[in-house]
């Protein structure tokens, strides 16, 4: 946010999703790899000398050394065509492993750049911890200074987690805060269904509004929110997580958390995705009339530009917001899950947000 309390956001989302076959990490990972920073030196592994890539993955090469020009590509080539076959053994989509929109390079003055994804459970451990490493490897190389995870599937009032999320993520010296939600109704275990939650990094710590609420008022956990303001103008960021739909009412899973709590607590017996939806959208609407700038974040679990959520979130008579990728490239995304066939992530803005690049980088 500068002086002027304007707010202009790069936005970058995927999926951090922690898959039990080691050879779908590995492929995702370093096709991954291949979308850091413009120009940033990136290497496969610690026996293979580095090369450089552009935005589109390809090797440039008036960066490699002329006499090691042939042995690299032979290396690159190789490593290429292994992950192409592991890829294809898998049948993963090859859609989900590009980039659509442009890699996001250094950031520039002025710039505040958020991150969204969805990590599908983040473990409590400081230690050994892969998931939260690589998060705060992906903060620290683009310079993050919000970032969004929803289903982080973390019970925080249980006595095992006993690591809050500014504890977890830290990585420096610069000032972090959180607020991380889940549902408090049901004492699942140490791994509950769900979560949303909200990082804050260096300088805009300060424009945090520490009194309003940083939560879903029901305590199930479907958002989380952060209120910043500067110069009068106030901006809410929030991540959300629309749980699937479940037909087993003895099930741990979000749905049936939620559906649980609205029948024995709220004698209501309307699908918690309707809730979801009407709750939510009530709650952005009260705040736009307010004046608020909004920036949503939500893993819709449904077609983000066909279904009912991303309808009515880009209402012109309504929310009037934008879907800032497909808005920012010209195009509407595709699959944001790497076994999906459809766009159930993305990220929203009020007119009123300047948007300087927007992009949906691969899975992993």
């Amino acid at each position: 946010m500068d002086e002027h309390g304007n707010v202009s956001c790069e936005v970058q989302e995927g999926r951090l999703n922690e898959i039990s076959h080691q050879s779908i990490l590995r492929a995702l990972e370093h096709r991954a790899s291949q979308y850091k920073c413009k120009e940033k030196i990136s290497s496969v592994d610690d026996n293979l000398r580095s090369w450089a890539h552009d935005e589109t993955g390809t090797i440039d090469p008036t960066l490699l050394s002329t006499n090691r020009s042939t042995e690299m590509n032979e290396r690159v080539a190789l490593v290429e065509l292994q992950e192409k076959v592991r890829v294809e053994e898998l049948g993963i989509s090859d859609e989900v492993l590009k980039v659509h929109g442009t890699a996001p390079a250094t950031k520039g003055e002025g710039i505040i750049r958020l991150i969204y994804e969805n990590a599908n459970g983040f473990s409590n451990r400081l230690s050994d911890n892969k998931k939260i490493d690589k998060a705060k490897e992906i903060h620290d190389e683009l310079n993050v200074d919000i970032a969004a995870y929803c289903e982080h599937r973390l019970n925080m009032r249980n006595k095992h987690n006993i690591n809050g999320f500014n504890k977890l993520f830290k990585g420096g010296e610069a000032a972090i805060q959180s607020v991380v939600a889940h549902n408090t109704h049901e004492n699942i275990g140490r791994v509950q269904e769900g979560g949303t939650s909200l990082l804050l990094f260096g300088p805009l710590t300060e424009q945090l509004v520490h009194d309003e609420p940083g939560k879903d008022e029901s305590g199930l956990g479907r958002w989380s929110v952060m209120t910043l303001k500067g110069d009068g103008v106030q901006t809410r960021v929030v991540c959300g997580y629309n749980p699937c739909y479940n037909r087993k009412p003895e099930s741990s899973t979000s749905y049936q958390q939620h559906r649980r709590y609205f029948i024995t607590k709220k004698g209501d017996l309307t699908c918690p995705r309707t809730k979801f939806r009407e709750d939510l959208v009530s709650q952005l609407k009260k705040w736009r009339e307010d004046g608020d700038r909004l920036i949503v974040c939500l893993d819709a679990n449904e077609h983000i530009y066909k279904k009912s959520i991303g309808r009515t979130l880009t209402d012109i008579e309504g929310l009037a917001m934008r879907e800032v990728v497909g808005a920012f490239t010209n195009q509407q995304v595709g699959p944001t899950f790497f076994r999906g066939s459809k766009p159930i992530d993305g990220v929203w803005a009020t007119s009123d947000i300047s948007v300087c690049n927007a992009a949906i980088m691969p899975a992993g």
